[in-house]
């Protein structure tokens, strides 16, 4: 088996590391010398793909559970409510819309708009033309909402909307309503629409071992997505999989720069909001605004959200630039 220095070295060269090798990366210490070392490659690494530039996408929660799907680790899954039959509560169009151009005035690259399965998804179009109409052509715009048919895809497309963000979870099928293949064709048929997807290794626990993450961080790059990254998962109050734990930072770190050295091509890898995860490769972070299934709170920029200033000033401090203007690349 290489050592971890010559596996790096073959990452430096642009040549692609075989399962195996990948697999040494995410079996690594976090607080070993070469967990250090394959951190600062990935960042230096990030740093020559992206140009030195990060950037920071913003995120509008459309409404609050309970979602039957019931993903265990989703403080909006019917299964994690106290009362499954409580009212759900939508954030106001005209709240959205200001979120969007507040987003726009502040510097954001990318604005997303969440959504759960049970969100109305005529509705949900209704409100990507509004947004698209505030925000003006140019920032792109990405949906997050339920599994989608080709038809509905198109809508999408049509209602302004540049790409989707989407992913197989973790353990999908098993703690999550949705099978795996339904994810798969939901992807196939976002491409086929003409929106460009981003997605991530996620959610992450400390029960997940090396091997699966090295599998799944495969079929995340065989998508060949405009942005990836490795989220750990948020414990969020009252979800089934609180018990289990979170992931520390030093792993989740190690487990991102791993993913960058094995990615030659997704220029932008996300992150949490963390100068570790800034100082190991990931140029990309999220504000949060609306409602969060990772947040308890009603407004999750009340809680666990960060602002676009916030993450501006992390990024400044880790050494990187943040991209002046739209997220380049989502249209043809």
């Amino acid at each position: 088996m290489a050592l971890v220095h010559e596996i790096i070295e073959k990452s430096f060269c642009g040549e692609a590391l075989s399962p195996e090798e990948a697999l040494s990366l995410y079996r690594t210490d976090p607080y070993s010398k070469d967990a250090f070392m394959i951190r600062w490659a990935a960042l230096r690494q990030s740093m020559e793909l992206a140009g030195g530039l990060a950037e920071i996408h913003a995120q509008i929660g459309l409404d609050s559970g309970p979602c039957p799907k019931d993903c265990q680790f989703c403080s909006f899954a019917a299964c994690n409510s106290r009362d499954p039959g409580a009212k759900r509560r939508e954030t106001p169009l005209k709240d959205v819309v200001e979120y969007a151009k507040i987003y726009v005035e502040q510097g954001a690259n990318l604005i997303l708009l969440l959504s759960t399965e049970a969100y109305d998804f005529d509705r949900y179009a209704e409100i990507c033309v509004r947004v698209r109409e505030a925000v003006g052509g140019e920032t792109p715009l990405l949906a997050n909402i339920g599994d989608l048919d080709l038809g509905r895809a198109k809508r999408l497309k049509g209602a302004g909307m540049d790409g989707i963000y989407h992913a197989v979870r973790l353990g999908e099928g098993e703690i999550t309503g949705i099978h795996v293949e339904t994810r798969l064709a939901t992807i196939e048929n976002a491409g086929k629409a003409g929106l460009r997807l981003s997605t991530c290794l996620e959610p992450i626990g400390p029960e997940h071992s090396a091997g699966e993450i090295e599998e799944r961080a495969r079929m995340c790059m065989g998508w060949e997505p405009m942005t990836s990254g490795v989220g750990r998962r948020v414990a969020a109050p009252g979800t089934g999989t609180a018990r289990l734990g979170m992931l520390s930072q030093p792993l989740n770190a190690l487990y991102a720069a791993s993913y960058r050295l094995t990615d030659h091509r997704t220029k932008l890898i996300a992150s949490v909001h963390s100068e570790l995860m800034a100082n190991s490769g990931s140029n990309l972070s999220w504000s949060e605004a609306g409602s969060n299934p990772r947040d308890s709170r009603r407004r999750t920029e009340g809680g666990r959200g960060r602002s676009v200033k916030e993450i501006k000033a992390l990024f400044s401090e880790t050494g990187w630039r943040v991209r002046r203007g739209p997220s380049p690349g989502w249209r043809d």
